[in-house]
């Protein structure tokens, strides 16, 4: 009986140590690289051993009292293979928090200009139910939306970004139809560099 008694101290003991120090050491590293690039240019921007070049041209933007979104007309460059991507960047700044910019591929402009076109003149009939939500949402996660009810027929439209759930920036439907125009603005000053 005294020999199991002093076993008893000595598994604790090192029931203890084996827990502490499974506690103590850090998790297994699982993901070796980072997240893939959703849209053209992003990818380009990760290139490595190849000079980069990127331009930029100021299209315009949109402030409300929810915050301001901007839109480039953005074109990078491989100076080592001469391959061009074009498109635009989307700044969005949700009043009192950060700026997010967001890569709009050039192929997708075009269909992101319509969908704007489309939900900005959505009105509360479009369904005989009491509410809806429709959204468009480009690769890298730009999303346009309109929400609205009938009982108040209240329409209320905004962008954010939908990867990070950022707060939206809320404009008027006349704000949309501005949007579309800074989209399609950008897509005129590429077109004229493919020429």
């Amino acid at each position: 009986m005294e020999e199991l008694m002093q076993r008893i101290p000595i598994t604790l003991m090192t029931i203890i140590g084996f827990s502490l120090a499974a506690n103590l050491s850090p998790a297994q590293l699982t993901n070796f690289f980072p997240n893939a690039p959703l849209t053209k240019l992003g990818s380009f921007e990760t290139n490595i051993e190849a000079v980069i070049l990127k331009a930029t041209t100021d299209v315009g933007s949109i402030s409300t009292d929810a915050g301001d979104v901007g839109i480039k007309s953005k074109e990078i460059t491989d100076t080592s293979t001469g391959h061009k991507e074009q498109g635009i960047a989307v700044d969005i700044t949700p009043r009192g928090q950060a700026k997010e910019t967001l890569l709009v591929d050039y192929d997708e402009m075009a269909p992101l200009a319509n969908a704007i076109d489309y939900i900005s003149k959505l009105d509360v009939t479009v369904t005989p139910l009491a509410a809806f939500d429709a959204a468009y949402t480009t690769r890298s996660g730009f999303r346009i939306a309109a929400l609205g009810t009938r009982r108040t027929g209240t329409i209320q439209f905004g962008v954010r970004d939908a990867l990070t759930g950022s707060s939206p920036v809320t404009f008027s439907r006349d704000e949309m139809t501005r949007l579309s125009g800074l989209i399609n603005q950008a897509k005129g000053i590429l077109d004229s560099l493919r020429r």
